[in-house]
């Protein structure tokens, strides 16, 4: 396969069991929650589990792992769920560290009216607080975001200055979701609107911040700000401009992350059918 393709997979029962999945669909990127995405707690990982995990990862020639931190982890917030989030991301940086994961995606936080301006600073502020912290090389990949509410990440300029104002720059990556940059009004759907947003994206940010896509269709269009996953060609993005970031050269090296439904249309193993017919 010449390209990284892969899903993010369910660990329920166990961290491992994702990489049994992986193994079962024939893939050679995963992405999984090292703990519940909407609980601020977690018991922490069992010796026991972390060595299988590794050792079934070992068993793999060819497997990239990448975590999702979860959903409510909020660096630009503050008070109570400042300090929650803050000691959660810290967590999440540990169980990667634990599993032998190198790539930790984070969504930037929402400023919740404080301004973008005055999220950047305060996400950048406590990414560092962490980093200072943790020991660890784990690095961060700020993922773009749709737009919706007050988040941080919907535009180019928000994700380079959130590392630009880190005193850990080495220490953050860039998360590019399709659906996300769509939603937020990057119109990669036409040949003319790839080429124009990955050229962008190349000048502000630069194609050596860019760690991992999540390879994603839109059911919603273009500026919409609506964050809703479409399966691969069947959404508003279609089957073209995802196309075209498929068979991107530059991006070989690069995992493609499928976040899409499992549904009655289709499963996982049918959006990889899709997406390997689309190769050229």
């Amino acid at each position: 396969m010449k390209k990284r393709l892969g899903f993010h997979l369910s660990a329920a029962g166990g961290v491992y069991n994702a990489i049994d999945e992986a193994a079962e669909l024939g893939i050679n990127a995963l992405q999984i929650f090292t703990k519940n995405s909407n609980r601020w707690t977690a018991p922490p990982l069992k010796e026991s589990d972390i060595a299988l995990f590794k050792e079934k990862w070992s068993a793999f020639d060819d497997l990239s792992i990448t975590s999702h931190t979860g959903y409510l982890i909020n660096l630009a917030g503050d008070g109570e769920n400042l300090d929650k989030s803050i000691l959660l991301m810290k967590d999440e940086i540990f169980r990667a560290h634990q599993l032998g994961i190198k790539h930790l995606v984070l969504h930037p936080g929402n400023h919740k009216e404080k301004g973008i301006d005055e999220g950047i600073k305060l996400i950048a502020k406590h990414l560092d607080e962490i980093f200072s912290e943790d020991g660890t090389d784990v690095v961060v990949l700020l993922e773009t975001t749709a737009g919706q509410g007050s988040s941080v990440g919907h535009r180019f300029e928000h994700i380079r200055d959130i590392i630009a104002a880190s005193k850990f720059e080495s220490r953050l990556g860039v998360c590019l979701d399709t659906c996300h940059i769509f939603a937020a009004g990057y119109d990669i759907s036409t040949a003319e609107g790839y080429a124009s947003t990955m050229d962008e994206f190349e000048r502000i940010i630069g194609f050596d911040r860019l760690k991992l896509f999540h390879f994603n269709d839109s059911k919603k269009g273009s500026g919409s700000k609506v964050d809703r996953h479409e399966h691969i060609g069947l959404g508003v993005i279609g089957s073209t401009g995802l196309s075209l970031l498929l068979n991107d050269e530059r991006f070989d090296h690069i995992d493609y992350i499928m976040e899409t439904p499992v549904d009655d249309v289709r499963d996982d193993r049918d959006n990889l059918e899709v997406v390997k017919g689309m190769l050229k």
